[in-house]
């Protein structure tokens, strides 16, 4: 049985997002500039010649996409851009794709991202956030047998480590791959040495970011990356068997 489609409903659809389209295109120009109020539903639907509630649809879609926000009794204001609905998008990206991506896959990306990150944390990072990431470590040390404890640690280590870069684009890479990155975090932490081995790397990654030495951050991140991936690949082997 073939699925038949409401042509209004598709018109509907097109032209909500037409105008959405058209908004955003006034937003991003400066003809709406930040934090300005857009024209009531009223006052745009006049102008397209449209109904209100199309005007209302393009605004979710606006607002979906992080472009404004709508303040109920107040109008719909035009936000400042942020990476969030970058890293959302890439979120559900790596979410829905999961079974297309390979271990291997995983650390490539890794090995991208994050010996890069540590090495500009290194020349970058504030005293407030070496301490962020000192005490990440902490939290690490405190809970070499709680695994799910450790593995928030870890991760919340190697987020701040991306933060003390000051790139927010770096940021936004590594918040999309947050589940999967737990996951083999939690999954290392199963490896009788790798709590250990693991705490090490990061002793050494976190001496060379206060060290200010870029090379050395970047190598230690790296080790670590490399290391990670081979006691995981060693633990999918052994479970395979």
């Amino acid at each position: 049985m073939g699925i038949e489609l409401d042509s209004r409903l598709i018109y509907r659809r097109r032209l909500y997002q037409q105008i959405a389209d058209d908004i955003e295109r006034l937003i991003l120009d400066g003809t709406f500039p930040h934090e300005s109020r857009l024209p009531s539903e009223q006052e745009l639907a006049d102008q397209y010649k449209v109904s209100r509630n199309v005007i209302r649809e393009a605004f979710k879609s606006l607002k979906e996409k992080g472009l404004v926000s709508i303040r109920t009794g107040s109008g719909t204001y035009v936000r400042r851009p942020t990476t969030e609905p970058v890293s959302e998008a890439l979120n559900r990206f790596v979410r829905h794709s999961r079974d297309e991506f390979s271990l291997a896959h995983f650390y490539e990306i890794r090995r991208m991202v994050e010996p890069e990150s540590a090495s500009l944390a290194a020349q970058r990072a504030t005293p407030e956030e070496m301490e962020a990431i000192r005490r990440q470590l902490r939290a690490m040390e405190a809970n070499q047998h709680d695994s799910q404890a450790w593995s928030q640690a870890d991760l919340d280590f190697h987020c701040a480590v991306t933060a003390a870069t000051h790139n927010p684009l770096l940021c936004s890479i590594l918040n999309a791959l947050i589940e999967p990155l737990r996951q083999v975090i939690a999954a290392g932490h199963a490896d009788p040495y790798g709590p250990q081995a693991g705490l090490n790397a990061h002793k050494r990654i976190l001496a060379a970011i206060e060290s200010h030495a870029p090379e050395g951050a970047y190598q230690a991140m790296l080790e670590h990356l490399l290391d990670s991936e081979q006691r995981l690949m060693s633990i999918l082997k052994k479970g395979s068997q």
